[in-house]
């Protein structure tokens, strides 16, 4: 899947085999044949604003949304998405050849913005037309009402910097009264291209090798890939290969440091898939990760594949493979803090 942002700055999003069965499973669940068209294309439309909010970097959470309850589905013509810590923007269907969105009164308020989105007949792709963030009271939006797409990103951002601003607000009066106060700060990020590490693309965040591990760790470092073990090389002209990138993460809290580092490795396996291997080492003259440290691989969905925890750990290690312009996240986290980095292969 790929969406393609054009000049009139809306974003085309190609509607997936898998976004259609998870339309017909909901479809599926309604006997009335209007309530099950609203239902399927509901779904297709939470699809295509989450896609694109997913490339943008910002985290979503549908099954934490009133739409994916079938009960809910049947009570209300609603298609809202969770974003994570801001709140549900609800995703507007445009019918075709309509210049204006019929917003049905259920989801009138208890959003944090509203999306409209606009299918080809085929139902092959979507078209996010534009944003507002709240609708008129009538309930009839106008599509010249409505705002770029750039608006909603200016929205998200100063509400992620509204929560920042209450968390450390909240800092300073737990502060005050003697209460330990972890600050839980959204962050809205971009994704890493991996393959783009193959062109020296890479942002200043991925560090080398050298600079994050001890000696003993960089020859220890040795990537499992399908069963067989290929050591990542540390020499230049050896980097055509394979490719290996890191960065420090700090998962303490109360002002006391927990730095681990994260170490992606990568190595191509043809034109359309790369073989990925995650680690996490202690760092700062540490020789076993923290108790209790989990590190996750997340789908496009945002459904955990893979885990592992440390247990008197040296390091931990999970492999996969990624065809090119797929989509996943690494979860690095410790108690109540934690890590999400975003990746397009």
């Amino acid at each position: 899947m790929r969406g393609n942002l054009s000049e009139s700055l809306t974003f085309t999003v190609p509607i997936s085999l898998e976004a259609h069965a998870l339309a017909e499973r909901f479809r599926n669940k309604h006997r009335n044949p209007q309530k099950a068209k609203q239902v399927y294309l509901n779904t297709l439309a939470i699809f295509a604003v989450q896609f694109y909010l997913r490339c943008m970097g910002i985290q979503t959470s549908w099954e934490e949304s009133l739409s994916w309850n079938p009960v809910i589905q049947t009570l209300m013509d609603i298609a809202d998405l969770e974003v994570i810590g801001l709140g549900k923007i609800e995703c507007l269907l445009v019918l075709p050849n309509k210049k204006f969105i019929h917003v049905p009164p259920e989801v009138y308020s208890d959003r944090i913005g509203y999306v409209a989105v606009q299918f080809e007949e085929s139902l092959d792709e979507a078209t996010l037309l534009g944003f507002v963030q709240t609708v008129p009271s009538g309930g009839e939006l106008l599509l010249s009402q409505l705002g770029s797409l750039e608006d909603l990103l200016i929205h998200l951002n100063q509400l992620i910097d509204n929560v920042s601003s209450a968390d450390r607000l909240h800092q300073r009066v737990a502060g005050a009264q003697g209460i330990a106060w972890h600050e839980g700060a959204i962050k809205v990020k971009q994704l890493t291209h991996l393959s783009q590490w193959f062109t020296n693309v890479v942002d200043a965040s991925w560090q080398t090798i050298e600079s994050l591990l001890n000696p003993q760790q960089q020859t220890e470092l040795v990537f499992k890939f399908r069963g067989t073990e290929h050591t990542l090389a540390l020499k230049p002209e050896n980097s055509t290969s394979s490719m290996h990138k890191g960065k420090f993460l700090d998962l303490g809290r109360d002002a006391k440091s927990q730095q681990i580092a994260l170490v992606v490795g990568l190595l191509p396996v043809s034109r359309e898939e790369i073989n990925i291997s995650v680690k996490v080492y202690p760092t700062g003259g540490e020789n076993y990760l923290p108790e209790e440290l989990e590190l996750i691989i997340l789908d496009e969905a945002g459904i955990a594949v893979m885990q592992a925890t440390a247990r008197n750990t040296k390091s931990i290690q999970l492999n996969f493979s990624s065809e090119i312009g797929e989509r996943f996240s690494v979860k690095v986290a410790l108690g109540d803090v934690s890590f999400t980095e975003l990746f397009l292969t």
